[in-house]
């Protein structure tokens, strides 16, 4: 870091002041882009898990909807039915995107956005395997975990694109200049 400071004291002593001003703009503009170029792979890697969750949410609350009258959970038939296995396997293919997702969006999501999915994987096996007591009970529970997801990723997301904003709004500023 002193080298850099004594490096930065010579240019300015040898060409002026004005030089300086203009490799440390060119410099801070740099270093702009690149976050830019970050935020752009981020954005694509929020966007895909959000919609699996999305998917996921809306698998599940299509299929809760089969067990609105009461004693429904006990209803062998409403499992069978075409279109609630199809639901199923949209959600099993959202659960799978969002698996296969995390391995690489470790790298650009937040560490509380990966920490928010690896408790949500927890959670659903251990809801799948041992905590529902019936088709109804394994819906409802994953969806309050599935919502809840989505809800933290989204706010996660929205702070992320606040700071990405504001990079832009200083790009524009120097690149006026």
């Amino acid at each position: 870091m002193i080298e850099l400071l004594e490096k930065g004291i010579a240019l300015a002593n040898h060409y002026g002041i004005s030089v300086l001003l203009i490799l440390s703009t060119i410099f801070l503009v740099r270093i702009i882009l690149a976050a830019q170029g970050k935020w752009s792979e981020r954005e694509k890697y929020y966007f895909e898990i959000l919609k699996n969750l999305g998917n996921w949410r809306d698998s599940l609350s299509d299929r809760k909807d089969y067990f609105q009258q009461p004693g429904s959970v006990y209803d062998e038939t409403y499992p069978q039915s075409t279109y609630y296995k199809k639901e199923g396997e949209k959600a099993a293919d959202a659960l799978s995107a969002v698996r296969e997702q995390m391995s690489v969006a470790r790298v650009f999501l937040s560490k509380k956005s990966i920490a928010i999915l690896e408790e949500l994987i927890n959670e659903h096996w251990y809801i799948s395997e041992h905590g529902a007591m019936n088709a109804a009970d394994y819906l409802d529970s994953t969806h309050d975990i599935v919502d809840k997801a989505y809800r933290s990723i989204l706010t996660d997301a929205s702070k992320d694109l606040k700071r990405s904003r504001y990079l832009n709004i200083v790009k524009q500023v120097l690149s006026k200049d």
